[in-house]
């Protein structure tokens, strides 16, 4: 009787998914054949798979991507090809799962009418789907499980393989820590004064009662007003150290000033992308809401190791192109800096951001062949962009009198451990430059 489900994926850009839905399935109790599971080395792969569709498989689950329907991957074509004339005898026998923006219009003839499971947007509801089709259609179940420690502990070990490999080697790591000098001083005015002259001017500034703190500098301010503004200046480092109790400002009660200058930091650290050219795009999880900044398309950098431009967007999947972005924050601890993280933005065509549940798709498969190195020269080529090539990246509300500067190279430290890259990085590595 057969009772086995075959998942046919391309290879290796779908692995992630198709091990992880194996897995699912043999844990509820499932026969599943998937090529990076059950097909051992030095065997005729071909005529294994040939014969496990037509004699074993009671399921053909084609796993839908825009990696899969390309025609020049004879493989998963090859395999579909069988399935289509088992299908002939087993009306129900070919069950298309879709884990990627693949337009319908684009599928195979073999799978043209069939109703696929749709899996873009969420895996786990898109399991649920799957095991209710599957129960409906009587697949039966294994009658002898194994424990299901087993299957865990092999899913585990498949992944091993995309993981870094630790080695005994002296390396050098860069962190994402970035040390920074603040501006020296910090200034606090009345708002009724100067809280429409700075929202005019896009100046970074945060109210907090009546008073307003900023760091543009009393002489920027005046010439902006045309006319002398009563101010206090504050030592920026002592402020943020001291000052996180009630005070008085310029005869006003003020509650943790100290709060304030940190988002007035933050803030300039945002201007400070948007000035540089990069555009801002707001995430909005439902919990939290928070900016990153991406680089326009076309987008090149050196790097300091290398004369060599870096692309810092590029191409995805013919109609949309992918963005390198950065965030930023301040931070005191272990000591003063800024720490980035990176992200990746998708734009269409004429580049506009596609919807976030588009976001977050196209994030996983692109993202998950993404590795330390790549990351690292993301991040080495837009420091080497915002700095101009220098040591410092500048940024000032108003004059340079009162600056900021954040260091473009991130604290380094030894290691006396490294690493191999991943295979795959090496593959995908010229797709990423594009």
């Amino acid at each position: 009787m057969k009772d086995t489900i075959f998942i046919s994926h391309a290879t290796p850009s779908d692995n992630t998914f198709a091990v992880w839905l194996a897995t699912k399935l043999e844990l509820c109790g499932y026969k599943v054949w998937v090529d990076v599971n059950n097909l051992p080395p030095s065997v005729d792969f071909w005529n294994t798979i040939d014969y496990t569709i037509r004699n074993e498989a009671i399921k053909f689950i084609f796993v839908l991507s825009n990696t899969s329907i390309d025609t020049n991957r004879d493989g998963v074509q090859k395999e579909l090809a069988v399935a289509d004339k088992v299908k002939k005898q087993a009306p129900n026998f070919i069950v298309p799962v879709r884990i990627d923006d693949v337009s319908f219009n684009d599928l195979p003839v073999e799978i043209l009418r069939l109703n696929a499971i749709d899996f873009y947007n969420n895996w786990a509801k898109g399991l649920d789907a799957l095991l209710k089709y599957l129960n409906d259609e009587g697949v039966p179940k294994l009658t002898s499980n194994c424990e299901s420690q087993y299957y865990v502990d092999r899913w585990y070990l498949s992944q091993s393989q995309f993981r870094s490999q630790i080695i005994d080697e002296e390396d050098e790591y860069c962190s994402n820590f970035f040390p920074i000098d603040l501006p020296p001083l910090v200034y606090v005015y009345r708002a009724d004064d100067v809280e429409g002259l700075l929202k005019g001017r896009h100046i970074p500034m945060k109210k907090n009662n009546k008073i307003v703190v900023t760091f543009a500098c009393n002489k920027c301010v005046s010439e902006w007003a045309e006319q002398e503004v009563d101010f206090l200046p504050l030592n920026t480092v002592d402020a943020i150290e001291c000052h996180t109790n009630s005070g008085i400002y310029l005869g006003e009660k003020v509650s943790n000033l100290s709060r304030d200058i940190i988002s007035i930091i933050n803030w300039s650290i945002g201007e400070m992308f948007y000035k540089h050219g990069m555009r801002r795009y707001k995430v909005d999880s439902g919990k939290t809401s928070r900016s990153v900044y991406y680089f326009p398309y076309g987008t090149k950098s050196k790097r300091p190791s290398s004369n060599r431009p870096k692309a810092l967007s590029g191409i995805y999947k013919k109609t949309k192109r992918w963005h390198y972005a950065l965030s930023g924050f301040y931070t005191r601890y272990p000591t003063q800096g800024v720490i980035f993280k990176w992200h990746i933005v998708f734009t269409d065509a004429l580049g506009r951001i596609i919807p976030e549940s588009s976001q977050i798709a196209a994030r996983r498969s692109k993202g998950r062949l993404i590795f330390n190195k790549q990351w690292k020269e993301w991040l080495q080529a837009s420091m080497f962009y915002l700095s101009n090539g220098t040591s410092n990246i500048f940024y000032t509300a108003c004059c340079e009198e009162n600056a900021m500067y954040i260091r473009s190279q991130s604290e380094r430290f030894i290691s006396e451990k490294s690493y191999i890259e991943p295979y795959i990085y090496k593959q995908v590595s010229s797709e990423n430059d594009e």
